[in-house]
């Protein structure tokens, strides 16, 4: 174990995220809702396998000694489900932190999107559904089509775009959120936070919600401006005080409107993207404000552009994949290619963004030959399906 007196907890299996905290040279401690790998272990300070549990009002017996055995001083929720149960275990060793009621403001989403709407931020329109809710209310009051999603999963989890009225009545049930289909494109904010000081932004532009996405976001320093104006509102009134947030917005005919905001990394490979872009170390970054420590400089220039693609093809079994290695031979820049499934694998329908059988992450000096790379890897890597 290294003597630094960092003792930190990772709640939130993400490798790069503990990786981070272990080259900072921290002791290093992870939270795991599963079995941990051999290969996980390996240099950590020590782990906790236990489900992570968000609605329950204090930590069990068995975290609550594990992070006081571990003197753990310091704690990096980096997953949705993990971000209350952050605050609760903060809460439980006295340190520094949002209020558990606070962070329920970012998990669940209609909490969030009432908050939001008191501090007069645009947002789209929404509805939860209650007991007594009928589907021709919530067609008469969000128009079609609309949106019905849980209150508190990210990642498209669950998501149903309702066309009909029998659409409607299929996918309603109590306690879920519906929203007014937005019109327009749509795109993320990405803020680094030191002191409730927003220290860097990236925007990404969604070209594709669950299939591709572009850092930097090729947009005009006016609207460029009215989204961060519009986020860092948003920051203000969630009152976020450090670490890294992820905000999505609509560009609609009448201006950027907020949908939502989470108080962890992003997913998408987003944060390898910003690395690559910017040139500096995002989750190192990341646990360091987490932590509390003061980063001194970010480049905010960026050099050339980065893009993520997600490979999955319809439901089936897989009977060829090709052009893979077209992809290897004519991809200048790949930051990581990486196909999950191999010829006779089942691949289940596409339910969310991390629903995913493989993604390439790559990088152009412009973003016309990013847009060219796109064009190239849509049309060369094949999956051949049978239904």
């Amino acid at each position: 174990m290294n003597e630094n007196g960092i003792n930190v907890l990772i709640i939130g299996v993400r490798r790069n995220c503990y990786e981070a905290a272990i080259g900072l040279g921290f002791n290093t401690f992870l939270w795991s809702d599963s079995p941990l790998s051999k290969q996980r272990q390996k240099n950590l300070a020590g782990y906790v396998e236990s489900p992570y549990i968000e609605n329950l009002p204090e930590l069990n017996s068995k975290i609550l000694d594990f992070v006081k055995k571990n003197k753990i001083n310091r704690v990096v929720a980096n997953a949705e489900q993990t971000v209350i149960l952050g605050s609760l275990v903060r809460r439980s060793l006295g340190l520094t932190s949002l209020a558990v009621d606070v962070t329920q403001r970012f998990h669940d989403k209609y909490v969030m999107k009432n908050s939001a709407t008191q501090a007069n931020i645009p947002i789209t329109k929404y509805f939860l559904i209650k007991e007594n809710t009928t589907p021709d209310e919530l067609i008469e009051n969000l128009g079609l089509p609309l949106v019905i999603k849980p209150v508190s999963e990210s990642g498209a989890r669950n998501v149903k775009v309702c066309k009909n009225n029998e659409e409607v009545s299929e996918h309603m049930t109590t306690g879920l959120l519906a929203e007014a289909f937005v019109k327009g494109s749509e795109v993320s904010v990405e803020t680094f936070i030191q002191d409730g000081k927003p220290i860097f932004h990236n925007i990404t532009e969604y070209l594709h919600q669950w299939k591709k996405s572009a850092i930097p976001a090729q947009i005009d320093e006016s609207l460029k401006k009215q989204i961060l104006e519009l986020n860092d509102k948003v920051l203000e009134h969630f009152e976020v005080d450090r670490g890294v947030t992820h905000s999505e917005f609509y560009l609609t005919d009448k201006g950027p409107v907020f949908g939502e905001i989470a108080i962890r990394p992003p997913g998408g490979y987003y944060m390898e993207l910003i690395k690559k872009v910017y040139d500096f170390d995002t989750w190192e970054t990341y646990v360091k404000l987490s932590c509390g420590h003061k980063i001194n400089s970010i480049n905010q220039t960026p050099k050339g552009c980065s893009a993520v693609v997600i490979f999955h093809p319809d439901s089936g079994t897989i009977k060829s994949i090709k052009g893979e290695e077209a992809l290897k031979n004519n991809i200048k820049h790949i930051i990581e290619l990486n196909i999950r499934k191999k010829v006779g694998d089942i691949v289940a329908e596409h339910s969310n963004t991390s629903n995913e059988i493989g993604h390439i992450l790559f990088w152009e000096e412009t973003r016309e030959e990013l847009e060219k790379s796109i064009e190239f890897i849509e049309k060369t890597l094949i999956f051949e399906m049978q239904k």
